[in-house]
């Protein structure tokens, strides 16, 4: 199924009182819902023992901030949201999920340091700011989807399902929920630099202090 496919939407379904359940807001909801599967899932190791956390944290850093990026500059120019939002949606989804693998993986190798002091409480405080992260950045991703089904069906493209086509069928919705998108991006940019922040800063002490055992 392509991108052009899972847009494609048919209006004579609409006016029948049909609902086309392949319209891209409904796949999109399911694949976001699908998203949620990479929860449960805890890598700890890769590539002969490595631990997975470093390597996996690159991966929602990137996604998140260019989805950030894209989503802003989309819901000033809607007509790009209406172009490219079933593409951003999905990238959204995939770093959705990368930070619940993160996440899982990082706690993993937070019980493996077995850390103490400061290390230790900037650790807790950067798991904390992580899960944290994880609910803005669902939101957004909610968000992300739900604006972008508003743009459609309010610029003429309803789905044929009332208790969707009811609500976001307003103009001066779609423009609340582009404000709102705009909120949450902001952050979820924030909470990626804190959590990044704290997990360095926690790298660092932690550092410190194994060069200082080994002096004593």
């Amino acid at each position: 199924m392509s991108i052009e496919s899972i847009g494609a939407a048919d209006p004579r379904q609409a006016r029948d009182g049909r609902v086309d359940w392949r319209r891209a807001e409904f796949v999109l909801t399911l694949f976001a819902f699908a998203g949620f599967l990479a929860l449960p899932i805890r890598v700890t190791t890769i590539y002969g023992g490595l631990p997975a956390h470093p390597l996996f944290v690159h991966v929602p850093v990137v996604l998140i901030l260019a989805t950030i990026v894209a989503a802003v500059a989309f819901a000033v120019k809607p007509t790009w949201l209406s172009r490219y939002g079933i593409a951003l949606a999905l990238v959204s989804i995939v770093a959705m999920s990368s930070v619940f693998l993160t996440m899982q993986a990082g706690a993993s190798l937070r019980g493996e340091l077995h850390l103490q002091g400061r290390a230790a409480t900037l650790i807790a405080e950067h798991s904390q700011a992580a899960h944290i992260l994880a609910i803005v950045y669902v939101l957004f991703t909610a968000t992300l989807i739900v604006t972008f089904a508003a743009g459609r069906i309010s610029g003429g493209r309803p789905t044929g399902l009332r208790i969707v086509d009811g609500p976001l069928s307003s103009r001066s919705l779609f423009a609340a929920l582009r404000l709102a998108l705009v909120l949450v991006a902001l952050g979820g940019g924030y909470m990626t630099f804190r959590t990044g922040d704290l997990g360095a800063k926690a790298v660092w002490q932690g550092r410190l202090q194994s060069q200082h055992a080994r002096a004593l």
